[in-house]
This record gives structure tokens, C-alpha cells and sequence, in this order.
């Protein structure tokens, strides 16, 4: 027997890949290497290394996690190729270098014996359609008449303004985008599918890799990156580092229209590496407390749940009275728990299966990192860190009474949000653009001309949406301009040269991930012009002969466009002009909401906002107007 296997090299290798395989079955199966068995390994069976001829060259690589390890399930189900050859060239043929891609998702992750159903939820998702963001552009580009609408970035046309605006600005940010070399997530990573999350390099592979690319040979390249649920800040990084710039923002930095020469050496300032300043303004107090972004958002929010969203909001289901409540929330057994919930826990090596999860009270799905210990007391688990954070209830002001019943958390503890006002965009016949789609350059680029950026206090407005309980509901949120520009398509080919430029002043509901503690003054909203729509300037609250009355002045001039101040939503008491939002559930206040805020606004010129005067007013402002003094004097509209 032995020198039939000396005689027969290859027979020799197949014996020892099964034994060693069946070694680590047996040790994979004994107590103490998971706290549920066979929930954290793949579905995928452990013959599928058999005879592949992969591992004669790649058998020493290391660096993967137990679940993804080439010696229980081979190479082929991920890079694909020819497994039962053995020459370099012919095992080599079809192979995929990056897998994740989701061009070929179904034939590497996503098979019927991995992740099939993960697979189909992402393409799906917002993150690979970009479905919001191309039907709101092709709206503002007058070629749709709808906010909402399902599309996709793969279908975007190569003879339509708004969707070459979008192929050569925007369209390298979704799942889609194809990776066609491996290598470590920057801040300049856009796309790859699976890997776009779940790909991360060690030091030592780091280091592995720079030796491979020195000398390509293969027997230098030992240390693969691993695969696995650590998915980091810096995943998301490339791509919410753009647009809301909500990656950026959680970590304090504002973009600036500034050059990296003008800021070298200087501190308080970040260059990314493509080249845009940043400075430093303050971090989101959980950024700070060591929370990840994935320590918030689920699984089932960032891949998609199987339901197609118009826009972010929809799909994303977290809120923070989530973690920040009073009294005992619904909680869920683990026993409850769906199958990749506990697979998530075996593979992060869970143990404490006795303490309840909480429940999201929108999503109604557990949280898996949110929990109640024995006291019934809420913590966190950090998911990469596995650091425990106390869960703070809110502060008695934040439900206090009714008069801010409708305020939404955000709205008061946003810091600060990026805002940008009086940009042009225009299309350009003779200057060469680049299709991020087809990744080439093309004849005629749409150039945007940005005008101001300020990180400053977002203004607030209305959005109408459905609670936990399916009931419609008004609720205080936190906007800023989303488009305050001009668009001149007069030169893209096809148009009329007569054509007028087309105007838009649309503000958008965000999420700025900038959370601050102590949340807003009272004044910072009913006193603010900013806070109220009416852009920056003086508002200024006028006492004489017993009457009282608001003014305001505003600091920028009037657009020729529509007669408004070029930061301003709407006029000083007046309602918006048209359409005046990028959500067609979203709106400025009314008239008659205006005029209760400036009025709480006229009692806050005399009275601070923790005085009893005004803590009563929010049990009942109209019982604590009539207890007022001759002194006050309420403003006449």
C-alpha cells in the first residue's frame, strides 16, 4: 500500500487532504468550539476539497476563518476554475480572482450551498440599486415628474442628461461596481459585491501581498485575507464618505473647498485620497464611545430584507429609542431568533444565550447585540469590539409634555450638518468625461460648480411617515439643501440651444450622524432663521407701544430665480413656492407652524429655556400664555 502511494504522487495527496479534512471535522465537533454546532460553518460539505488540485500549490495558505477555510471547502467554490486539473494554465481557466463580485455572485457566494439567499437580498437592495438617488436626479433634470419610482444603476441610459449626470459623478458608490483586482479596502474602495464588506487584510497579509507583488512568486504569496463578519468603519468609508458624507461626519471631519496645499502641515485638517480637505469640526458622541456602524445597523438594513425601498429611510429600520427608552422594552428569547441571527451569534462565539434581546419597536426584529442582563438593566455589545456599553434612558426634557411630542430625536442632538449652497451644473460638448459604468472615457463631461459649504446646525421641517402601530404620523426632523443649483442642459447633444437653464430649490430629510449629548438650545430652533427655513440672518424679535413683532433680515441676497435668499428654503412666513423637497412625504413648516414656534421664540427673548416658566410650557404652552404677566407681550402676525 505505502509504495503504491509513493509510486503515485497524486494518489498520496488526495489521502492526506482527507485525512487532514476528517482531522478537522472531528476537531471542529469537539465541545467548546461553538456555542451552537454547524451554525458556523457554511453549508457547503467538507468533500468539497476532495481532489482539488488547488491546494497542491495554495495548500499553505493561511489567514482564513474556520468558515471559509480552502482545507474544509476547497478553492473552487469561491474562485471558481477547474479543480481537477493540475497543470497551471488549464486549472487557472475560468477562474474568478475577486469573488463577491455580483456579476457572477450566483456562481461564487451566492450558490444554492452558501449564501443564495443573502445574495438575492443585496441585489435588491439599496446599496446596489442606487434606486432613490436616480429617481430623484432624473427628476430634477425635468425627466420624470416623480420622487419615488424603483430603478437601477445597471439601466441607466447613455442618451439621457440625467442619467450620463449620474454614469459620470455618482455611479462608482453602489454594490455593483465590479472589483477587478483584490487587494485592502482605502478610502477610495468603491464596490465588490460581498467583499465590498466582508474582505479584511491582516498585517501579515498586507505584508504577504507586498512580497507577491515584488516578485510574483507564488509560493511567497501564504497569508490570504480574511472572510469573515468583521466588517468595519473603513468598509464604509469609500463610498458614505460622498454625497451625505455620513462616513466623514460620524468621525467629525466637514469637507472644505480648500486645496491639500493650502492645508499641509496644518492641524485640524484630513486629505483623502482623492484629494479632497477636510477639517475637523466634532465626532458623533458615539463615535467617540467606540461604536461601529454596523454596531447600529443590521444585517437585514445594510443587505437589504427582500422588500424593495424607494429611499434610505425606508430600508433603514433602526431608530434611537431603540437602545434609548424608558421601561422594559419587547424583548425576544433566543429560541426566537431566525436562522441567521443565530448563525451571526455562533460565528461571533456568543456564549450568554440566556439574556433577552431587545426587540426593535419599527423593525420588530431583535437586536443581537442588544440585550438586558439579570437586573433588567440595557447594554450593547460592540459586534467587532465585543466592548459592553451601558444604554442611557433619555433625559425627562425629551418627553416632557406634548409641546414636542412630534420632535424626532435628531432634530435637537444633531450637531451640526454639511450644507452646500448655490451650485451649477452644466454639461460640456468639448471636454472629455468618464462612464463609470462602462469605465471609459467618453466625449462631453457634466461639470459641477459647488458654491458654499458650512457645518453648521440643520434647518428642520416635517416629515409624514408610519409609526410601529401602521399609524400616520408627523414628526420634527433634520433637512438640509439637497439641491439649491441651477442645471443648463442646452448643450447636451440632442437638446435645444434655446433651452432655459432649469432651477431648483429642494431641501432633503437626512440623518447627519453628528450626535451631540446635550442636544439644542431652545432658542438654537424657535429664535433661529436657520433652524425655521428662512436662511441665515438676523431675526430679531421688536417690542413697542404694547405690540410685538418678528423681522428678520437675511444675509444673502435674493436668487434671481424665484426672489429668495440664496440659502433659504422659504420666505420669512410664508409657504414654500412649488416643490420644495426631494421626498414627497417631507415639507417646510406651514404658516400656522411657523407662527407657534416664533411665538414659544418671543417668550424665549426674556425667559431661558430652564426656567419654570418654560419647562411648564411643555406640559401646556396655552395654559402657561394665560398665567402670563402684562410684561410679556406676544408677537401680532
Amino acid at each position: 500500500m505505502f509504495d503504491l502511494l509513493r509510486r503515485r504522487p497524486r494518489l498520496l495527496f488526495l489521502v492526506l487532504t482527507l485525512l487532514a479534512a476528517f482531522l478537522w471535522f472531528l476537531l471542529a465537533a469537539l465541545p467548546g468550539d461553538s456555542v451552537m454546532p454547524g451554525l458556523d460553518r457554511p453549508a457547503a460539505s467538507v468533500q468539497q476539497a476532495e481532489g482539488e488540485s488547488c491546494l497542491g500549490c495554495h495548500g499553505a495558505m493561511a489567514g482564513f476563518e474556520p468558515a471559509h477555510d480552502p482545507q474544509a471547502i476547497g478553492c473552487s467554490p469561491c474562485h471558481l476554475g477547474q479543480a481537477g486539473e493540475w497543470g497551471k494554465e488549464a486549472a487557472h481557466e475560468g477562474m474568478v480572482l475577486t469573488p463577491g463580485n455580483l456579476a457572477d455572485v450566483h456562481q461564487t457566494c451566492g450558490t444554492a450551498n452558501c449564501h443564495s439567499d443573502i445574495a438575492q437580498r443585496v441585489e435588491g437592495s439599496l446599496m446596489a440599486s442606487m434606486s432613490g438617488v436616480i429617481t430623484v436626479n432624473r427628476f430634477v433634470f425635468g425627466e420624470s415628474d416623480v420622487l419615488s419610482a424603483h430603478a437601477h444603476v445597471r439601466d441607466l441610459r447613455e442618451d439621457s442628461p440625467a442619467d450620463t449626470h449620474l454614469r459620470q459623478l455618482c455611479a462608482s458608490c453602489h454594490l455593483g461596481n465590479q472589483k477587478k483586482t483584490p487587494g485592502p479596502v482605502t478610502d477610495r474602495s468603491r464596490g465588490g459585491g460581498c467583499i465590498a464588506c466582508h474582505l479584511g487584510y491582516s498585517p501579515e497579509a498586507l505584508a504577504a501581498r507586498d512580497i507577491y507583488h515584488q516578485g510574483k512568486k507564488t509560493e511567497d504569496l501564504r497569508i490570504h485575507p480574511a472572510i469573515n463578519l468583521k466588517v468595519g468603519n473603513e468598509h464604509c468609508f469609500g463610498c458614505h464618505s460622498r454625497s451625505g458624507r455620513i462616513s466623514t461626519n460620524y468621525e467629525g471631519w466637514h469637507e472644505t473647498k480648500l486645496s491639500p496645499e493650502e492645508v499641509a502641515g496644518r492641524k485640524g485638517f484630513r486629505v483623502l485620497g482623492d484629494r479632497r480637505v477636510f477639517e475637523f469640526i466634532a465626532a458623533d458622541v458615539h463615535h467617540l464611545g467606540g461604536l461601529e456602524c454596523i454596531d447600529c445597523h443590521s444585517a437585514r438594513e445594510v443587505m437589504g430584507d427582500g422588500r424593495q425601498y424607494f429611499h434610505e429611510e425606508e430600508q433603514v429600520k433602526v431608530q434611537c429609542g431603540d437602545c434609548h427608552f424608558s421601561g422594559r422594552p419587547p424583548t425576544a428569547p433566543f429560541d426566537s431568533l431566525d436562522v441567521e441571527s443565530k448563525k451571526i451569534l455562533g460565528l461571533r462565539r456568543e456564549r450568554d444565550l440566556d439574556a433577552p434581546f431587545v426587540v426593535g419597536r419599527y423593525s420588530g426584529e431583535a437586536m443581537i447585540n442588544v440585550r438586558l442582563d439579570e437586573q433588567g438593566v440595557p447594554f450593547m455589545t460592540g459586534k467587532n469590539s465585543g466592548k459592553k456599553h451601558p444604554l442611557k434612558a433619555p433625559a425627562g426634557l425629551c418627553s416632557r409634555g406634548k409641546g414636542h411630542g412630534a420632535l424626532s430625536c435628531s432634530a435637537c442632538h444633531t450637531a451640526w450638518a454639511p450644507q452646500c449652497v448655490g451650485c451649477h451644473t452644466a454639461f460640456e460638448p468639448e471636454n472629455r468625461g468618464y462612464d463609470l459604468l462602462a469605465k471609459k472615457e467618453v466625449k462631453g463631461k457634466w461639470q459641477e460648480y459647488l458654491g458654499e459649504f458650512f457645518p453648521e446646525a440643520p434647518s428642520l421641517g416635517i416629515v409624514e411617515e408610519m409609526d410601529q402601530d401602521s399609524q400616520l404620523v408627523r414628526r420634527v426632523k433634520a433637512f438640509i439643501p439637497g439641491m439649491i443649483m441651477t442645471i443648463d442642459k442646452s448643450h447636451f447633444p440632442g437638446r435645444s440651444r434655446d433651452e432655459v437653464e432649469v432651477f431648483h430649490r429642494l431641501f432633503a430629510p437626512v440623518a447627519p450622524h453628528t450626535t451631540n449629548a446635550g442636544g439644542r438650545s431652545c432658542q438654537s430652533c424657535h429664535n433661529n432663521p436657520l433652524a425655521l427655513g428662512y436662511g441665515r440672518g438676523k431675526l430679531e424679535y421688536l417690542v413697542g407701544k404694547g405690540k410685538g413683532r418678528w423681522v428678520f433680515e437675511p444675509e444673502y441676497a435674493d436668487a434671481e430665480q424665484d426672489g429668495l435668499p440664496q440659502d433659504a428654503w422659504i420666505g420669512f412666513l410664508q409657504s414654500p413656492r412649488g416643490v420644495s423637497t426631494t421626498r414627497p412625504n417631507a415639507r417646510p413648516f406651514s404658516i400656522a407652524e411657523q407662527k407657534r414656534i416664533l411665538t414659544a421664540g418671543a417668550c424665549l427673548t426674556c425667559h431661558k429655556d430652564n426656567s419654570s416658566v418654560m419647562l411648564q410650557s411643555l406640559d401646556d404652552f396655552q395654559a402657561a400664555i394665560k398665567r402670563r404677566s402684562r410684561q410679556c407681550v406676544l408677537p401680532e402676525f
